[in-house]
């Protein structure tokens, strides 16, 4: 029996098909995105550690060209910093 469908049924079996391929477009977008999260997760935590490294060296070359602390480099003997001095600085 072939029945002729009516225009009601027309659109929800359209707009039934139409939720359906959203639905596969949700999960494969959810997917995609998933896997640019970790890629550029990825990618954020070699910059740091490459960061790190360079610090790392720079602290180490720093040592060696200045060995003293900053507590050695700071002379205890200056008193506080006059107040007239600090509003001078301010500006």
């Amino acid at each position: 029996m072939n029945i002729p469908m009516s225009e009601k049924e027309k659109m929800l079996t359209m707009l039934t098909e139409i939720y359906d391929q959203l639905e596969e477009l949700e999960s494969v977008l959810e997917t995609s995105f998933s896997d640019h999260r970790l890629y550029m997760n990825s990618e954020e935590q070699e910059k740091l550690s490459l960061t790190i490294h360079r610090l790392s060296d720079i602290g180490g070359r720093s040592a060696q060209v200045n060995p003293k602390n900053y507590e050695e480099i700071i002379d205890s003997n200056l008193g506080p910093v006059p107040n007239s001095l600090k509003l001078e600085l301010s500006f």
